[in-house]
């Protein structure tokens, strides 16, 4: 049921005595009895309770908000946590490796085991289109794959589901490209944090970077 509206007498009356109980915090202390005799609409039950249960009321669902945020930030962290640590075995892994072929398998095999893509796929420059260089300007694409039919199609088996290229480049030089290809349409989406992303697309360009031939 919603408030009757008031006129300006009445606000500016309200606004005073707020201003009143504020300024004289030991007012309730002496007049400990008018808590519960005092009664305020239920907005969930709609009958009338004291103003000591309706504030415990307010601190219930404050705690419980409390309690979730702080919930949803150690999960947040545990799984910050945890993709840094699968970064790190990742990158040892590729640090490992004693030529391009093997660094290339690397890349591919180790995203996959480590963050159970689907697919992952190395794309040499050779086997790239000039449209697909040119979807990958950002360095980066997320998205569905019926969204982009055309973008890398020879090198996408999936027809449902979302992927995620990333153009490898090192000194300005395009050393190609990690296809992750995943039936999970939420996995890649184009409005999801690259940062990661970008983070293993620089680690990969790093680590094929040492074979490079002048």
């Amino acid at each position: 049921m919603s408030s009757p509206e008031l006129d300006a007498s009445q606000v500016e009356r309200e606004q005073l005595v707020a201003q009143w109980l504020l300024s004289t915090p030991g007012f309730f202390e002496r007049h400990a009895e008018l808590l519960t005799q005092m009664e305020l609409a239920n907005s969930h039950s709609g009958r009338a309770v004291s103003l000591q249960e309706k504030q415990m009321h307010v601190l219930r669902n404050q705690n419980r908000d409390l309690n979730r945020r702080l919930s949803d930030m150690l999960r947040f962290g545990s799984e910050n946590d945890k993709t840094q640590s699968l970064m790190v075995q990742w990158l040892e892994g590729l640090l490992a490796t004693k030529d391009e072929e093997q660094t290339r398998a690397r890349i591919t095999e180790g995203l996959n085991e480590l963050f159970e893509i689907g697919q992952v796929k190395f794309v040499s420059v050779e086997h790239l289109s000039s449209f697909d260089v040119e979807k990958l300007q950002k360095g980066i694409y997320c998205g569905a794959h019926d969204v982009e039919p055309l973008f890398l199609s020879h090198h996408r088996d999936l027809t449902d589901g979302s992927f995620a290229a990333l153009l490898l480049r090192h000194n300005g030089r395009t050393l190609g490209v990690v296809l992750m290809l995943s039936a999970d349409k939420e996995k890649f989406l184009p409005e999801m944090g690259l940062v990661y992303l970008e983070q293993l697309g620089n680690l990969a360009a790093a680590a094929l970077s040492r074979f490079l031939v002048d």
